[in-house]
């Protein structure tokens, strides 16, 4: 255990202990009560397989021009890692959690936000301390109920977030905090289409179908990713388990005229590897496989890929269409910019498991579910 006290007339040690922890993490969760400054020569190392920062929002401290430059320090794929507690008031913690190549794991924690004060300016208390794996687990098992309450920082997020205006004093100056609720600062008005009720329970016979179909199905994307089978094969068999006629295919026809060439085998091995990855990791496999996906120019990724997701695991993934872009866009909410494609499904995932969380009381229990009402609402719908 190493205990960092910092003066108002001292150099604080501090930076140097976040870099190390930027520079050595393999996993790395920063969580802070509120952001007023980044250091953007912080260097996040490329063998962090799994990064968490999240910013809390009470009181409009957090400052809009900090939450830009962490967008724009962020890797592309990384940028739907940066997170704000919207869900969440009275979050205060301040800290930072991370495990090295070695598999140590050690926590950061104390009074200091991150800030240029904190490093240099403010009388501060930090403790750094090493931990066994019990403690790192319980402290993952925190982060992700954090996590689930929180949403992606982008500019649309920005755009409607109170920043408490600051006295004179610039960045040092004292602020008055801004009004503020309990509720989150994005909230969803979630389509209420004729018919809702038939159309929930014509899309639940769709998933109890897939449901008796999936086993034959798995197979068959284990089949082509294993290269038992030829991505030919595995297009040639595919209708016998997921088709219209069968009756678990979600969208209508489309993707066969892009798709019907693309590699079967790649695309399978992706996806069981979506399948096997821990409950825990999934968001970040989904996004590393489609970004790998998109790099190869692969043409099922988007439509079928996303519905097979969607099928697979209806409470955490959405299908790629229009009618659900353009239901973000009237939500005035989209992906950081400059994300790279997984990173914007998954940012497109995370707002939409908000919006559901947001109205307990709504029909759709599911991104299934609420995909078929977005559809049945939306100028796309030629039925609507």
């Amino acid at each position: 255990m190493e205990i960092v006290l910092h003066t108002s007339d001292q150099r604080s040690d501090l930076a140097r202990h976040y870099r190390n922890a930027f520079k050595d993490a393999v996993e790395l969760y920063v969580v802070s009560a509120y952001l007023t400054e980044w250091d953007v020569d912080f260097k996040l190392t490329p063998a962090c397989k799994r990064f968490r920062f999240i910013i809390g929002k009470d009181f409009g401290i957090t400052r809009k021009d900090a939450c830009l430059d962490v967008l724009k320090w962020l890797p592309a794929s990384r940028k739907v890692d940066f997170l704000v507690a919207d869900e969440i008031t009275g979050f205060h913690p301040k800290a930072v959690i991370w495990r090295n190549g070695e598999g140590q794991a050690f926590m950061l924690i104390g009074s200091s936000n991150l800030s240029r004060a904190a490093f240099d300016g403010n009388v501060e208390a930090n403790v750094i301390v090493r931990v066994t794996e019990k403690v790192f687990e319980k402290a993952k098992v925190w982060i992700e109920w954090i996590e689930r309450r929180s949403v992606p920082v982008s500019q649309d997020w920005l755009n409607q977030y109170v920043e408490a205006p600051r006295k004179p004093g610039g960045i040092s100056g004292k602020r008055r905090p801004a009004r503020q609720d309990k509720s989150p600062v994005v909230t969803f008005k979630l389509p209420r289409p004729s018919k809702t009720a038939d159309r929930i329970r014509v899309r639940r016979m769709q998933l109890a179908v897939y449901a008796k179909r999936r086993n034959g199905l798995m197979r068959l994307f284990r089949r082509a990713a294993s290269a038992s089978i030829t991505g030919q094969q595995f297009f040639e068999e595919l209708p016998e388990h997921w088709s219209m006629e069968i009756g678990n295919r979600l969208q209508g026809k489309g993707w066969e005229r892009k798709g019907k060439h693309a590699d079967f085998q790649e695309l399978s091995a992706s996806f069981v590897a979506i399948l096997d990855a821990d409950e825990r990791d999934r968001d970040d496999v989904v996004r590393a496989e489609l970004d790998h996906l998109g790099d190869r120019g692969n043409p099922a990724r988007k439509a079928f890929l996303s519905e097979m997701l969607c099928i697979r695991f209806p409470d955490e993934y959405p299908v790629l269409n229009d009618p659900v872009h353009q239901f973000l866009v009237q939500n005035r909410f989209t992906a950081p910019r400059g994300s790279s494609e997984g990173a914007r499904y998954i940012d497109l995932a995370k707002k939409l498991r908000m919006a559901l969380r947001a109205n307990p009381g709504y029909p759709a229990k599911n991104l299934a579910e609420l995909d078929l009402l977005i559809w049945a609402s939306s100028e796309y719908n030629p039925n609507a």
